[in-house]
């Protein structure tokens, strides 16, 4: 299963049809807020095999919904790929933090869902994080440097 937290009726059918595209189409969830998503996500076996996330949504925003998933054992490896309209330094700097997957401007690129149908398919567990360089390009200069 792979879960859509997106509250915007077009963006959602528009990413939705983009899973259907990819041939992702079998078992795709259309939750509407945060609250609800992440309500969903504590009670839900097994877990999504990926969340797109909306940072702006009613109930409990992507962020604090992204902190809750991060901060929940059993969630704390979820791939998360984040979806905006817009690019905040900030919502990077905290996208990166906590570890999205990829952060990505609406619509979301073909390639996203590329990678994700071939990690169904060589049965990873996991996406890796971050799969999107434009991200690690935008975050990079805003995290501390390792020591």
């Amino acid at each position: 299963m792979i879960l859509v937290v997106e509250d915007d009726l077009q963006d959602s059918f528009l990413l939705t049809d983009q899973l259907v595209r990819a041939g992702l189409e079998d078992d795709v969830r259309l939750i509407r807020n945060g609250r609800d998503a992440l309500d969903f996500l504590l009670q839900v076996s097994p877990l999504p095999y990926a969340v797109f996330l909306d940072l702006k949504l009613p109930g409990l925003s992507g962020i604090a919904l992204l902190r809750e998933i991060r901060n929940e054992p059993r969630l704390h490896d979820l791939p998360v790929i984040v979806t905006t309209n817009s690019v905040n330094a900030h919502d990077a700097e905290m996208c990166a933090r906590l570890g999205v997957a990829a952060f990505q401007s609406k619509p979301v690129r073909m390639e996203i869902f590329k990678m994700i149908i071939e990690s169904v398919e060589s049965e990873r567990p996991f996406l890796p994080r971050p799969i999107d360089p434009h991200f690690v390009q935008l975050a990079s200069p805003m995290l501390p440097e390792e020591a």
